[in-house]
């Protein structure tokens, strides 16, 4: 995880205060009181969004300078300043579902792999995971300087993602696939609009 590039991309700004259109799109399948954990939350944009309608919101982020920026004494959204790859070691609250916006794509294979498998873990039977990423079809795939396979780096370093091999590492972690979709017009920020990958995985009952 590219933690100097983040603190210093904070550093500068907290960018765009609006809820994503992802945000906009999980919150029609919770319910008011659910408690959701968000990898990787940035400037809070959602996890705010999610506080105000009613959602109990754990938020993580590795950056320090961001969290400092965004943090308050209140206890919603609760903003946590740890690496989410060790979030077993000092999380200690249940949670109802997991979110993960743009997160996944900025981690290593291994790394997102961990993650899944963190998931997979600390959900509930019935938890649902959602997730949003940058796609292999997306047009900046293949631009910039190739790093690793699947890997470019323009302004920061991405790993674009296959959609099935994302839907295989989730159902091989517990997870039963409820929605999966790959498109553009998902995403759009002023000119960019990429291809990305949306997907609701549930937590099958059966799972521990």
């Amino acid at each position: 995880m590219d933690k100097s590039y983040w603190n210093k991309y904070y550093s500068k700004k907290l960018g765009v205060q609006e809820p994503s259109s992802f945000a906009v799109y999980v919150l029609k399948m919770m319910s008011d009181g659910d408690s959701i954990l968000e990898l990787g939350c940035g400037n809070g944009r959602d996890s705010f969004f999610f506080a105000e309608h009613g959602i109990q919101v754990f938020a993580l982020d590795q950056s320090e300078i961001v969290i400092n920026q965004i943090k308050k004494e209140n206890i919603n959204p609760r903003f946590i300043c740890k690496d989410i790859l060790s979030v077993e070691e000092y999380f200690p609250y249940k949670i109802d579902h997991g979110y993960a916006r743009f997160v996944l794509h900025a981690l290593n294979q291994t790394e997102a792999d961990k993650a899944i498998k963190i998931m997979g873990r600390i959900l509930p039977p019935s938890g649902i995971f959602f997730s949003e990423s940058r796609s292999v079809k997306s047009s900046l795939y293949g631009t910039g300087q190739a790093l690793d396979q699947d890997v470019y780096e323009t302004d920061h370093k991405r790993r674009f993602i296959h959609k099935n091999d994302l839907i295989h590492q989730l159902e091989s972690n517990g997870f039963t696939i409820e929605n999966a979709i790959e498109s553009n017009g998902l995403a759009i920020y002023k000119d960019d609009d990429p291809v990305v990958i949306r997907i609701t995985a549930r937590k099958k009952p059966d799972s521990s």
